[in-house]
């Protein structure tokens, strides 16, 4: 038997569960009122009521959707916790004014993308948190090096300047 989403009380696609299930729950009256079903992989959805034959819904009520459909809700919407890592290795090269932790909040940051990007990962926050490691560290790898090269410049040159 195939499997179907319904909608919860807040109007959140649930599931998804078997039909027998969702038939047990509208006979006990567990299904919010106006509950929508729709089978895995359809886009349409369907008052639980008509859908059990209790009759179509009433003329003019309005044919309200839920806010997504079933083939779109997120498989994997984890923090991803190498963007964390990443995040703090490139605030931690600022904060030292040191390469060492830059150079695996780099690489620890385009694993974290890679992984997510694989995986259909969506969550933001830790795209945005692997983006902020990645942009902080590739600026300290940039810019110590020339502070290096200064430093050493205006050295030889008080060398030599009396």
């Amino acid at each position: 038997m195939a499997d179907f989403y319904y909608t919860d009380a807040n109007r959140q696609p649930a599931g998804p569960i078997p039909l027998e299930e969702i038939r047990a729950m509208h006979e006990r009256g567990e299904l919010a009122e106006g509950a929508l079903i729709a089978e895995v992989g359809a886009d349409n959805w369907q008052e639980a009521s008509a859908f059990f034959g209790a009759g179509p819904s009433p003329a003019g009520a309005p044919s309200m959707a839920p806010p997504v459909s079933p083939g779109a809700i997120p498989k994997n919407d984890r923090f991803e916790a190498l963007a964390g890592w990443s995040f703090g290795l490139g605030l931690a090269s600022w904060a030292c004014i040191a390469i060492l932790p830059a150079i695996p909040g780099v690489i620890l940051g385009h694993m974290a993308l890679s992984r997510m990007k694989r995986d259909g990962n969506s969550n933001g926050a830790a795209k945005v948190l692997a983006s902020i490691g990645l942009v902080a560290s590739y600026l300290n790898l940039a810019i110590i090096p020339l502070f290096v090269f200064l430093g050493l410049g205006f050295g030889l040159l008080s060398a030599f300047v009396p």
